[in-house]
């Protein structure tokens, strides 16, 4: 009978099993692999909505992570729509009795087909926000997507 090396006969104690060694290790990478992945940060939806109108307005929303960002998608038919996306958090008594919607972040594009990005970087977990977008002159079809990042 041969005798297997020592360090052979060590890890297959170990591991419990006669795998070979490149079996193991990717046994150990994937698992790895999948768990890093569970806790990267990623990008999700926490309000969407759209149809052939000429403005939507989310109401107030609370905010899940620090990044937060409006993306809109809209079509004009070439007659030269655009799109005004606006980012409004609520604030303290201090703007009337009993708070207000501060305007915190607008931006404006045409609706040419491709997607158009209004991000802020300082929301707070837990914040009341709300998001608009208004197209002018004419209503079209519009999609928006409210997003937090974490």
């Amino acid at each position: 009978m041969r005798r297997l090396p020592l360090i052979l006969a060590a890890g297959a104690l170990t591991a419990g099993t006669l795998l070979a060694p490149a079996a193991q290790a990717a046994t150990t990478t994937t698992a790895a692999v999948s768990v890093q992945q569970a806790s990267q940060p990623r990008w999700f939806t926490i309000w969407d909505g759209g149809g052939n109108t000429r403005g939507i307005d989310t109401g107030a929303i609370k905010s899940q992570a620090k990044v937060l960002q409006i993306v809109t998608q809209c079509w004009n038919g070439g007659d030269g729509t655009a799109a005004t996306a606006t980012l409004l958090k609520w604030g303290p008594s201090g703007i009337g009795p009993g708070g207000g919607w501060m305007k915190m972040k607008r931006d404006r594009g045409y609706c040419l087909g491709g997607k158009m990005y209004t991000r802020i970087h300082d929301a707070r977990a837990g914040e009341k926000w709300r998001a608009t977008v208004t197209l002018s002159p004419k209503s079209h079809t519009v999609r928006v997507w409210v997003q937090n990042y974490g």
